[in-house]
């Protein structure tokens, strides 16, 4: 009995207890309600209804909260709010649950001028330090139709602003789609910290933002606005746009094929950054692709093409940069380009070049380790190795050390080429730099027939008034001669007009020394070339000797003229090693001493209007003439036949003609040799007349008279076409 009174009275005490907490919790929630709702309305807060709910638990539901501040707006079509019991019934007014529904806050992400305070979304103090968001949106706008942050997630109120804990969300006027924690410090001026695990970012959005806000210029990287894909992991991004700073670190980043990984970037408005990246391995192909995209791009890869006389070059593979470090000078510092240094080297990169005329060719560079350092904008490369193999033979390997814009003074290399194609070019080529002055070299290349090589060295110039000098050991070139075919030429291609422009322009001065240079059969020597080139024209002045005759030539170059003035001195030079040059099997019949004395002018605008031109005038002697074994002569020279006919004279098998002088007068005119006079002084015969001779179909027409032994003069007139 006892025991059923005691459950009773404890029973009724817990129930008085109940009720007298219910009015104790009712009547302070009251009071924290009133206290509540005048601190909202001191803050400007509108709100179209209010509900004082008590069951199961007392809470206070707003409905269409607004608040507007400025250009700001905070709309929330319902709050509610639920106090802590246990601080109720002391008369200690806490709240410990708020939850806002649909909540929608549009704020200006900067301001003009920027100078005032920083705002940020305030809420009331009596708020508790944990929020619930309920598909909550942020939209920060300044002249962007920019998508709101959406929200669905817990907010930890702080001393200013608020942080977000984000699952899933994206902010368009930067581009981000991301979860993890946001901070939104201050919404005017933009001030918020961003950490991500994963992070999408929209390329032209970001680059919008970048721009917008003053740090990147509109014109500083437009290809990233053509990027597909952009991501991070483990970012850490904040924006101050009062201080005008931004700040990423992102432990990966994957921008399309490009990956990297350790990536800080201090950026500041006006283009001022600062940067460093562990590593990046860029996509060759889908860089080149890119810039392809921009006007700017596609000028400098024509540009590189048309100084290579290539229609494309196309990269494949992946250049891997590692220790990237880069940075601009304060803008304070005018005239400055971007400092830093990086290493680069590859993987299976590859380049595909397509000739003029559409012909494909690949070269793998199957190693590259190189440093970049940049001064001031201008790069410093010091290549360590670099090797090359052409997909058609051969390879090239080259250790350097370049500046640019590029100083051949400064430059130190090795190269060498062994049989090395390219299209129809194959080169073997030793060169080395070791000094700031003299470039040696051994080269040989191959063009279809064609041969050059050359060996020597080359200087540098010393200082601003001098020029460049070579000292070459032996050059060789041979090219084949082209036989003229009929049928051809009556459909020929009209000329191709020079161009000199690309070796004017700039003042350029050189002198070159050659000991020995063969043009085909032609061996010359002790070859001295002048070069200067100016702004409107060029001159060349070159001087040398073939056998003993003495060459001097004067060339002047203008953008579409080249005029060349020449002139042949020579006394007791060999006839057969002179006629050798022409033709080998021609100089076995001949023997004799030749002088000679010629002067030759020709001008024009392309090769045919050149040799048309063409005007001089030329006298020739030659000692102790022989002609050997008449009875089987070269028909090239038939036209002493001739002269032995015009008398009846048939000589016998071995039998030879000898002239003590020959002697010639004739003028140049285009391609026609016009003999004023010739007079040939033998024991057998003697020879007088004049004629003509043309170059362009071997034609000799001569007419004259001839004498005897025995003293008879006969008139003869010879009409040949010589064979070559």
């Amino acid at each position: 009995m006892l025991h059923k009174k005691g459950i009773l009275i404890g029973g009724i005490i817990a129930a008085l207890l109940m009720v007298g907490s219910m009015v104790l919790v009712r009547v302070h929630f009251v009071d924290a309600a009133q206290t509540l709702l005048s601190d909202m309305t001191n803050m400007g807060v509108v709100m179209e209804d209010i509900e004082l709910h008590y069951s199961p638990l007392p809470f206070l539901r707003v409905k269409n909260l607004r608040v507007q501040s400025g250009m700001d707006t905070v709309r929330i079509p319902q709050l509610e709010i639920y106090p802590d019991i246990a601080s109720l019934l002391t008369g200690e007014i806490k709240l410990r649950h708020v939850i806002l529904q649909d909540a929608d806050v549009k704020a200006l992400a900067h301001r003009e001028g920027g100078g005032g305070t920083p705002t940020g979304l305030e809420l009331p103090a009596i708020f508790p330090d944990k929020i619930d968001v309920v598909s909550g949106r942020v939209q920060l706008t300044n002249s962007y139709h920019a998508e709101p942050l959406t929200v669905s997630a817990s907010v930890e109120k702080g001393s200013s602003g608020f942080a977000f804990n984000v699952r899933s969300a994206s902010i368009s006027e930067l581009g981000f789609k991301f979860s993890g924690r946001l901070e939104m410090l201050s919404t005017s001026p933009l001030k918020l910290n961003l950490q991500a695990s994963q992070c999408s970012i929209d390329p032209s959005s970001f680059l919008g933002f970048l721009t917008g806000f003053g740090y990147l210029s509109n014109s500083t990287i437009p290809e990233l606005a053509e990027a597909g894909k952009f991501e991070t992991t483990d970012l850490n991004f904040s924006v101050d746009s009062a201080a005008g700073t931004m700040n990423v670190e992102a432990g990966g980043v994957l921008l399309d094929s490009t990956s990297g990984k350790g990536l800080v970037l201090q950026m500041g408005q006006g283009g001022t950054f600062k940067v460093s990246l562990e590593e990046a391995q860029v996509d060759a192909g889908e860089l080149y692709a890119m810039a392809q995209k921009s006007e700017r791009g596609r000028n400098a890869t024509q540009s590189l093409c048309e100084s290579a006389k290539l229609k494309s070059i196309v990269p494949q593979g992946t250049l891997v940069f590692k220790s990237v470090s880069l940075s601009t000078p304060p803008g304070s510092v005018a005239n400055k380009g971007l400092s830093g240094r990086m290493t680069v080297s590859a993987k299976d990169l590859k380049l595909v070049l397509e000739s003029l005329d559409g012909r494909k060719q690949e070269l793998s560079i199957s190693d590259i380790d190189a440093d970049v350092e940049l001064k001031d904008g201008k790069p410093v490369v010091s290549v360590r190795s670099f090797n090359v193999a052409s997909a058609t033979g051969g390879i090239l390997k080259a250790q350097a050390f370049l500046v640019f814009p590029f100083d051949l003074k400064e430059a130190r290399f090795k190269a060498e080429a062994i049989d090395f194609s390219l299209f129809d070019y194959n080169i073997t080529c030793e060169a080395e730099k070791k000094n700031p002055l003299r470039t040696v070299f051994d080269t040989q290349l191959k063009h279809k027939e064609s041969r050059i090589s050359a060996s020597g060295y080359f200087n540098s110039p010393r200082n601003s008034v001098s020029g460049y000098e070579a000292q070459l050991k032996s050059l060789s070139i041979r090219i084949p001669e082209t036989k003229d075919d009929g049928a051809v030429s009556k459909v020929a291609a009209a000329p191709e007009n020079f161009n000199f422009e690309s070796l004017l322009g700039r003042d350029i001065s050189g002198k070159a020394s050659i000991r020995k240079f063969y043009y085909n059969d032609w061996p010359f020597s002790d070859v001295v070339v002048f070069v200067h080139s100016g702004k409107e024209r060029g001159l060349i002045k070159a001087s040398g000797k073939l056998f003993y005759l003495n060459l001097n030539a004067d060339v002047v170059l203008a953008r579409d003229q080249l005029a060349v003035q020449c002139n042949v001195k020579g006394r007791g030079t060999s006839l057969p090693s002179l006629i050798a040059c022409f033709a080998k099997d021609l100089s076995v019949s001949l023997r004799g001493k030749i002088y000679l004395n010629a002067n030759m002018f020709m001008q024009g605008g392309n090769s045919e209007t050149l040799v048309k031109s063409v005007r001089g005038e030329a006298s020739a002697k030659i000692d102790e003439l022989h002609v050997f074994n008449l009875a089987n002569l070269d028909p090239r020279l038939g036209f002493f036949i001739d002269l032995l006919d015009a008398v009846s004279f048939n000589p016998q098998g071995g039998q030879g003609l000898n002239f003590s002088t020959a002697r010639l007068r004739a003028a140049l005119s285009g391609k026609d040799l016009l003999i004023n006079s010739f007079n040939l002084s033998g024991r057998q015969i003697q020879a007088w007349g004049g004629g003509k001779y043309s170059l362009a179909d071997k034609h000799l027409q001569l007419q004259g008279e001839v004498r005897s032994v025995l003293g008879t003069v006969n008139s003869f007139n010879i009409d040949r076409k010589l064979k070559s």
